[in-house]
């Protein structure tokens, strides 16, 4: 069984092992796990929700979702509902601009549309079309983003009407993130000497959260729950789940909204996927992605499931790092996180006690990770400006989905200057990277 499983999934051939994609899974799930509590807390405000049916679709449609990711393209890239997309769905539901099965038949359609260019395999021309230097680059600036989630996760810093200031030193919360973003740094890189030959701590960022999530406890930022089962599970989907309503979205007024959810899912999945699977060591010399048409299929699929289920756009989650970073390399630590994600349809209180300090201190350590791979970039300014650009924007923003579309739109006037500088056709840019740009503009309008 043991070689069957190492072939199907290449473990061997790409220098991994069963216990090192199984760790990875786990932690790539310790990571992912609160957006359990993400949705059900963005979804709430829909009078009537049934959130613990929120709950369950959301772990269903994630396992589902990672499942397919790990036996269709091999890849150690987990999939979940894109974080602000459902709060925006919540909001529209709310305020009376759609109903709720207008809604999510609306992310059912942008599913379907990111099928059909995904067979053609449009989705994939584009990502190939990006300058190399950004492809390089995309994974640094999804580490500074990771970095600021982790810190802000770990109390280290909060935002303000005026500005971002230092979170609060005396807060448990916070000192327990400091605790544990230390151990974190400590079980991944600090190497040990044992018979003269050094050893890393295998699986040290899912080690680093459970000690975290440990230490919690008696500082009273680990809440154990009162159960470890959840309430009417199965019951609970038919008050999320079937409830489409794609007739009703056939008006002009939904445009703007679907244009809106294209788009930020496209260039979302196209930074995610490249930055892990940089990060993975799974790109070719030209910084190309080989699986990346099997991952927008699954994409394009999960989204379509995940509309049918009431949940938003789903799309390749960056705290996929997390096991990556832990040494996965292969389809079955997604495999390995669906099933802690199928656990979590009936078990979810159990893997909630997880505070946001032990996750926040390990996507910490994940960004750092991600950022390393600058070494590989050119740093002569015409390559680097667009890169250093999409890093502000997402630094400063915090969304580096924006942070790329400003790096591409500064490499377009950058080519057409030195076109028209250097009188060198040969640096006008493919149709493709015009037609992304335009794409790009949308961005902002919508």
């Amino acid at each position: 069984m043991k070689e069957k499983i190492d072939k199907f999934f290449k473990i061997s051939e790409r220098g991994s092992s069963i216990s090192t994609e199984i760790i990875g899974g786990a932690t790539t799930f310790a990571t992912m796990a609160y957006i359990l509590a993400y949705m059900t807390w963005s979804m709430s405000v829909v009078p009537g929700i049934n959130t613990t049916g929120v709950l369950v679709c959301t772990a269903l449609v994630t396992a589902i979702s990672c499942l397919a990711m790990g036996l269709y393209s091999n890849t150690p890239i987990c999939l979940a509902p894109v974080l602000v997309i459902p709060g925006l769905i919540a909001g529209w539901i709310a305020d009376g601009t759609a109903t709720y099965g207008q809604a999510f038949g609306l992310v059912f359609i942008s599913g379907v549309v990111f099928l059909l260019i995904s067979l053609f395999n449009l989705r994939e021309l584009f990502a190939k079309c990006l300058p190399k230097n950004m492809k390089i680059g995309i994974a640094a600036a999804v580490g500074f983003l990771i970095a600021r989630v982790g810190l802000n996760s770990c109390g280290l810093y909060a935002a303000t009407e005026s500005g971002l200031t230092y979170g609060d030193f005396s807060a448990n919360s916070t000192i327990l993130g400091i605790i544990g973003i230390c151990i974190c740094f400590f079980l991944t890189y600090v190497k040990f000497n044992i018979n003269g030959h050094l050893y890393k701590i295998k699986g040290g960022l899912l080690i680093g959260i459970i000690i975290t999530t440990i230490i919690g406890i008696p500082m009273g930022v680990t809440i154990l729950p009162e159960t470890i089962f959840t309430t009417n599970a199965i019951a609970s989907i038919k008050d999320v789940a079937f409830q489409l309503d794609i007739a009703g979205t056939l008006k002009l007024s939904f445009i703007p909204i679907l244009l809106m959810l294209l788009i930020n899912d496209f260039f979302g999945t196209m930074g995610s996927g490249l930055a892990l699977a940089g990060k993975a060591n799974l790109l070719d010399e030209e910084g190309n992605f080989p699986a990346f048409g099997k991952v927008f299929l699954i994409d394009s699929g999960a989204t379509m499931l995940g509309s049918v289920f009431g949940i938003s756009t789903v799309s390749c989650f960056a705290e996929s790092a997390a096991g990556i970073e832990s040494g996965s390399k292969t389809g079955l630590s997604s495999i390995a996180t669906a099933v802690l994600f199928f656990l979590c349809c009936f078990i979810s209180p159990l893997f909630q006690l997880i505070p946001g300090s032990a996750t926040g201190a390990a996507l910490v350590i994940v960004g750092i990770s991600l950022i390393e791979t600058i070494v590989g970039l050119d740093f002569d300014p015409v390559e680097f400006v667009p890169v250093a650009c999409m890093w502000l924007v997402t630094i400063y923003m915090s969304d580096y989905v924006g942070g790329i579309v400003i790096g591409m739109l500064v490499f377009v006037f950058i080519s057409v200057l030195r076109v028209i500088c250097e009188r060198n056709t040969k640096l006008i840019p493919p149709i493709p990277v015009w037609i992304m740009t335009a794409l790009m503009c949308l961005y902002f309008i919508f």
